[in-house]
């Protein structure tokens, strides 16, 4: 059996790497237990059990007061903001299917697993007892597990399917090298393996689909027309899965066609794999272009969030800030993606193969992507970390970067060991700090950054509070708990909330006067009166940061549910007896009357603190007008 085993390896060694490499992703990935993903994602992680379950591809059983989900994200309709009732009377995704129709083999074998494990639990066969309610807030902890486990694994299939591709053209230690960046050192790890975004199935099909081309570089007659088949069906789900993959589409078969003339048309049979997405748009949103392309995600694009904007001022801002701000940097998250620009050099030269011609197309599709997003509203996109809408760009970055990791491993540098030797150094620091962003990202707590104070525009320029610095700060606390004794802690906390002011520094007296669900920017003067230190939102402290919330009840005391938190922030480190501000935007009730708007000082997760202490509450009038 050993002999056997020993003579696998030896005769199979790019498999066995493959493995390896597989089972070091899925571990790395899978061992932060948390999912970093967005509720954009729902209907795909949904899709599929719907129809397994309840044997339906409508969404009709998740209006409001059928499926669990926090009421914010409802609409005036009763409709979660990412389905969209379309004309045919139903409810449909409000963003692309492809997510659902590539992950669909994983939602089977999942679901296979849920009605095993519910066999194993009631000991019964009876078709009643085994069914899921996937509208129950029981099924969302599912669904968010199903999420992760997906994400992992697509993600080290896409990592693997990229060192097979790369394998191709450069030796074992480049690709080895090449394969961890892509792995570990760019925000595939945090963005695309932590959850079901559209860029994790992206960059997974992309990925694919230059594998396939560059194995029919390699290839002749039937096998060649055969990978071109299989590159077709992966081009033609691009668009289906993001509406911007249409650019990787339309770029392969440009490519295809300018080296395989005629033969295209096997490629463009292939592609007939887009009449899925198609076919589902047509269904629910009609046969008109614009419906066929983009369904339910034509609503996003009205105005608002998805829409564009052409000013010099804001593609300068978008531009700039897309590669090195310090809240969306793509650049600042990952530096060591400069290093392909050696390679984008290589493929523009004159003497270049049929590979680097298929990355020369694929290079100018990523400008054309970054160029579209330099005029997207919002360019940040929405609370993730680091520069998201760019992550589809990294199966052409990365290979790229092999052409730079070829010269430096294999090129004689006899005539120039110091500036080799400077260039590695370079190298070896942007690999680390690309490598260690990545740590912060994925095993600190999620969001820590862009949920306080509040999310605006503004903070994604701020260097002394970058998104980096902040997560670092939190995965350190994280690790060196600071209130080793939450009940002493507690106990140790008073405060006085010693004024509120308005946006312009003018105190509020008694009562405010708004009008219908205005959200205005306030702030608490606060002045540390316990014995315990308070923790500011800069510190990265999630368990015991002390903030100002803000609630109304009406004339009866009954609390008033408004569409935002209410919370005002600390900024630092206060001790006792000094004096902060806390600020941040308060959001009206919608129903015009006279409401009691109670301001109080609470420490987050520790519902004890200040419970005790009367000068922490502030009490106000507020009168809300109709618009």
């Amino acid at each position: 059996m050993i002999n056997k085993l020993e003579y696998f390896i030896k005769q199979k060694p790019q498999m066995i790497e493959c493995l390896l490499i597989f089972l070091t992703c899925v571990f790395v990935y899978l061992a932060n237990h948390q999912v970093i993903s967005s509720n954009d994602s729902i209907p795909n992680t949904l899709l599929a059990f719907n129809w397994l379950e309840n044997h339906s591809l409508r969404f009709d059983a998740f209006r409001q007061g059928h499926y669990y989900m926090p009421n914010d994200l409802y609409g005036p309709n009763g409709i979660p903001y990412f389905f969209v009732e379309a004309p045919n009377g139903h409810l449909s995704s409000a963003y692309p299917i492809g997510n659902a129709i590539v992950t669909f083999p994983i939602a089977v074998v999942y679901f296979i697993y849920l009605k095993l494990a519910a066999i194993i639990h009631t000991s019964s066969l009876d078709a009643t007892a085994l069914s899921i309610d996937i509208t129950s807030r029981a099924f969302h902890v599912y669904r968010q597990q199903f999420e992760k486990l997906s994400a992992a694994i697509l993600t080290a299939i896409a990592t693997v399917i990229f060192y097979t591709g790369i394998r191709l053209k450069f030796s074992r230690s480049v690709a080895l090298f090449s394969t961890f960046i892509y792995a570990f050192a760019t925000l595939n790890w945090v963005v695309s393996s932590q959850g079901l975004w559209q860029h994790t199935v992206s960059n997974v099909v992309l990925a694919s689909a230059m594998l396939a081309l560059f194995k029919a570089n390699r290839s002749a007659n039937n096998q060649k027309k055969l990978l071109l088949a299989i590159a077709g069906i992966f081009c033609g789900l691009l668009p289906g899965i993001r509406p911007t993959g249409i650019v990787f589409s339309i770029a392969i078969i440009l490519y295809s066609l300018v080296t395989y003339k005629r033969q295209t048309i096997f490629l463009l049979i292939g592609s007939s794999s887009a009449l899925l997405n198609a076919a589902w748009n047509a269904y629910y949103f009609g046969f008109s272009p614009k419906s066929l392309i983009a369904g339910g995600y034509s609503d996003l694009l009205q105005g608002g969030s998805g829409s564009y904007e052409f000013t010099f001022q804001y593609v300068r801002e978008a531009f700039f800030g897309l590669l090195i701000s310090p809240g969306r940097g793509f650049l600042l998250f990952s530096p060591v993606v400069l290093f392909a620009i050696p390679g984008i050099r290589r493929i523009f030269s004159q003497h270049v193969d049929q590979d680097e011609r298929l990355l020369k197309f694929l290079a100018i599709a990523c400008l054309i992507l970054f160029t579209q997003y330099c005029f997207y509203i919002p360019w940040w996109g929405a609370a993730t970390y680091g520069s998201r809408f760019l992550v589809d760009t990294l199966p052409v970055l990365c290979y790229l970067i092999g052409y730079f990791l070829k010269r430096l491993l294999e090129q004689n540098w006899q005539n120039r060991p110091l500036f080799r030797m400077a260039i590695a150094t370079l190298f070896a620091i942007c690999l680390t700090f690309s490598t260690f962003t990545q740590v912060v990202g994925a095993f600190s707590d999620p969001y820590v950054w862009d949920h306080a104070p509040q999310f605006n525009q503004v903070r994604f320029w701020d260097w002394q509070d970058s998104q980096i610095s902040r997560h670092a700060q939190n995965l350190w606390w994280k690790m060196n708990n600071p209130i080793p004794s939450p009940v002493s802690y507690a106990k140790g906390l008073d405060g006085v909330i010693e004024q509120i002011k308005d946006a312009n520094n003018q105190p509020i007296s008694h009562s405010i006067t708004v009008t219908s669900s205005q959200i205005l920017q306030l702030k608490a003067e606060l002045k540390n009166t316990g014995r315990s230190e308070w923790y500011g939102y800069k510190t990265g402290i999630p368990k015991g940061a002390i903030r100002v919330r803000v609630r109304f009840f009406d004339q009866q005391d009954n609390p008033v549910a408004v569409s935002l938190p209410n919370l005002l922030h600390v900024a630092d480190m206060t001790a006792p007896a000094q004096v902060t501000t806390a600020s941040g935007t308060v959001c009206f009730p919608k129903q015009p009357g006279e409401y009691k708007m109670v301001v109080q000082l609470l420490a987050e997760q520790m519902s004890s603190a200040f419970k005790h202490s009367p000068n922490a509450t502030y009490n106000l009038q507020a009168i809300v007008h109709a618009k």
